[in-house]
Protein backbone atom coordinates (compact mmCIF):
# COMPACT_ATOMS: atom_id res chain seq x y z
CA UNK A 1 0.00 0.00 0.00
CA UNK A 2 1.29 3.53 -0.76
CA UNK A 3 -0.03 6.94 -0.25
CA UNK A 4 0.94 9.18 -3.02
CA UNK A 5 -1.81 10.80 -3.99
CA UNK A 6 -5.08 12.63 -2.35
CA UNK A 7 -7.85 12.79 -4.86
CA UNK A 8 -10.78 15.59 -4.54
CA UNK A 9 -13.67 15.43 -7.15
CA UNK A 10 -16.05 18.59 -7.60
CA UNK A 11 -18.52 17.58 -10.33
CA UNK A 12 -20.89 20.24 -10.42
CA UNK A 13 -17.66 22.30 -11.46
CA UNK A 14 -16.06 19.70 -13.72
CA UNK A 15 -12.90 19.42 -11.35
CA UNK A 16 -10.90 17.06 -10.42
CA UNK A 17 -7.85 18.14 -7.73
CA UNK A 18 -4.83 15.98 -6.79
CA UNK A 19 -2.54 16.24 -4.34
CA UNK A 20 0.68 14.49 -4.80
CA UNK A 21 4.08 13.96 -3.35
CA UNK A 22 6.11 15.95 -5.72
CA UNK A 23 8.90 18.52 -4.13
CA UNK A 24 7.06 21.85 -6.02
CA UNK A 25 10.54 23.44 -6.91
CA UNK A 26 11.43 20.49 -9.29
CA UNK A 27 8.69 21.43 -11.66
CA UNK A 28 7.40 23.99 -13.09
CA UNK A 29 4.19 25.41 -12.18
CA UNK A 30 1.62 26.38 -14.56
CA UNK A 31 -0.99 28.48 -13.47
CA UNK A 32 -4.35 26.96 -13.26
CA UNK A 33 -3.14 23.70 -13.87
CA UNK A 34 0.04 23.15 -10.77
CA UNK A 35 0.47 24.99 -7.42
CA UNK A 36 2.73 25.05 -4.62
CA UNK A 37 0.40 24.19 -1.34
CA UNK A 38 3.52 23.51 1.47
CA UNK A 39 2.26 26.80 2.96
CA UNK A 40 -1.28 26.59 2.52
CA UNK A 41 -3.35 24.63 4.61
CA UNK A 42 -5.28 21.67 3.16
CA UNK A 43 -6.67 18.20 3.40
CA UNK A 44 -4.36 15.50 1.76
CA UNK A 45 -1.38 14.18 1.11
CA UNK A 46 1.88 16.14 -0.56
CA UNK A 47 2.64 19.82 -1.59
CA UNK A 48 1.65 19.86 -5.34
CA UNK A 49 -1.94 20.40 -5.93
CA UNK A 50 -2.94 19.43 -9.65
CA UNK A 51 -5.90 20.90 -11.40
CA UNK A 52 -7.39 18.11 -13.79
CA UNK A 53 -10.78 19.65 -15.61
CA UNK A 54 -10.07 18.62 -18.99
CA UNK A 55 -8.89 15.10 -21.35
CA UNK A 56 -5.47 17.63 -22.12
CA UNK A 57 -5.01 18.08 -17.93
CA UNK A 58 -5.72 14.92 -17.07
CA UNK A 59 -2.90 13.87 -20.40
CA UNK A 60 -0.54 16.66 -18.72
CA UNK A 61 -0.92 15.06 -15.03
CA UNK A 62 -0.38 11.58 -15.80
CA UNK A 63 3.74 11.83 -15.69
CA UNK A 64 3.35 13.64 -12.45
CA UNK A 65 1.32 10.92 -10.64
CA UNK A 66 3.27 8.70 -11.86
CA UNK A 67 6.55 10.44 -10.05
CA UNK A 68 4.78 10.56 -6.65
CA UNK A 69 3.80 6.52 -7.58
CA UNK A 70 7.24 5.39 -7.76
CA UNK A 71 8.92 8.07 -5.18
CA UNK A 72 6.80 6.68 -2.47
Amino acid sequence: IKNFACVELYPKIGRIIVYVKIDPTSIELREGFTRDVRSIGHYGTGDLEINIFDDDSLEKAKPLIIKSYEAS
